[in-house]
């Protein structure tokens, strides 16, 4: 007769400890995998975010740099009032844009004749002035950026000094035989001008211009973007779009500017020399900017990530960069009238 069986099953209480040892365990796994996880797409994002800033800001200080090149020394470099006019960002306030005029590098054309509605050079446009295009009039303290265009249909107008020459406008909007350049300008298509209601102004000089803007444009798919212009973000006559992608994931532009009486403001100001005055007196020459500083925020793209920050538009994993920049011509321009502070 075989002998009981000495063998027994788990009671409740072992097998209630047992499970409850198996989910304390397992819990914790899933919390290394699930942390794991997260790191995983947590670093590439921040590393894309850092590398985002790192070129919009890049990109902004090498404009700033060069900004005012080429202009009178008498004259504000950057568009007033673009304070806190774009979308809110993380800090609660409005996004600033910045507005800033340069020259390009194509060759600066002596002005011989100009009615308002076209300009005449002395010589002959240079083939990088493809038009329509971007220009600016000037004398020795004021400017203005304008559109300009080919003449129609060809035709061409002389310089009263540099003889007849009336037909044959070449490709460019070049002059006639007599070797002028022509363009005209369209009306009701100034982008910006010192003072305003046109020229105003007897220009010695026309170069090819730029008005380069930037600024914070919430895109189709709810990411903030930096987005700059060369045209002050008009489109240009010829079509096509007036902003270019710079960086995504840019949420705030916050700008301040540095003038004469060292005291820091949100917009740059204007200046008030009267047209064709004698000398801005020192008062005008402190209203022009030595020094701007610029913020930039950004975010990551992905969502429910370690590390995020409540801020009004949502929360996001952030960094920010911060700059100084001294425009060169603005350096270069006071030093040379004795009033670079």
């Amino acid at each position: 007769m075989p002998s009981p069986s000495r063998q027994r099953g788990f009671s409740l209480v072992e097998l209630v400890v047992a499970m409850a040892v198996t989910l304390i365990i397992s819990g914790a796994i899933f919390a290394l995998v699930a942390a794991g996880q997260s790191s995983f797409r947590r670093e590439p994002a921040i590393s894309d975010r850092q590398q985002n800033i790192r070129v919009g800001m890049s990109l902004i200080e090498q404009d700033l740099y060069q900004a005012g090149g080429g202009l009178p020394r008498f004259a504000q470099t950057f568009t007033n009032d673009l304070d806190g006019v774009g979308p809110l960002g993380p800090g609660g306030e409005e996004t600033d844009e910045i507005e800033l005029f340069a020259l390009s590098n194509c060759p600066t054309l002596s002005v011989c004749r100009s009615d308002g509605t076209g300009v005449t050079t002395l010589s002959p446009l240079d083939p990088c002035y493809v038009l329509p295009s971007m220009v600016m009039l000037a004398d020795d303290q004021q400017f203005g950026m304008f559109w300009a265009e080919q003449p129609g249909g060809g035709a061409t107008q002389a310089c009263s000094a540099g003889g007849g020459g009336g037909g044959g406008g070449g490709g460019g909007g070049e002059g006639g035989s007599d070797g002028n350049g022509h363009v005209v300008l369209p009306h009701g298509q100034e982008k910006f001008s010192n003072p305003p209601g046109g020229p105003g102004f007897d220009p010695t000089i026309m170069a090819l211009g730029r008005v380069v803007r930037y600024r914070i444009e919430i895109g189709a798919d709810g990411v903030p973007n930096l987005e700059r212009s060369e045209t002050g973000g008009i489109a240009p006559p010829s079509g096509g779009d007036a902003w270019q992608l710079v960086a995504r994931g840019v949420e705030d532009l916050q700008v301040s500017y540095l003038d004469g009486t060292a005291a820091w403001d949100d917009i740059p100001g204007v200046t008030s020399c009267a047209p064709n005055c004698a000398g801005p007196s020192d008062t005008e020459f402190d209203r022009i900017i030595r020094r701007v500083r610029v913020r930039l925020s950004a975010r990551v793209t992905q969502v429910n990530l370690a590390g995020e920050t409540k801020s009004a538009v949502g929360n996001a994993i952030r960094g920010r960069l911060e700059t100084e920049v001294a425009p060169r011509a603005a350096l270069m321009n006071l030093q040379v009238v004795g009033r670079w502070q």
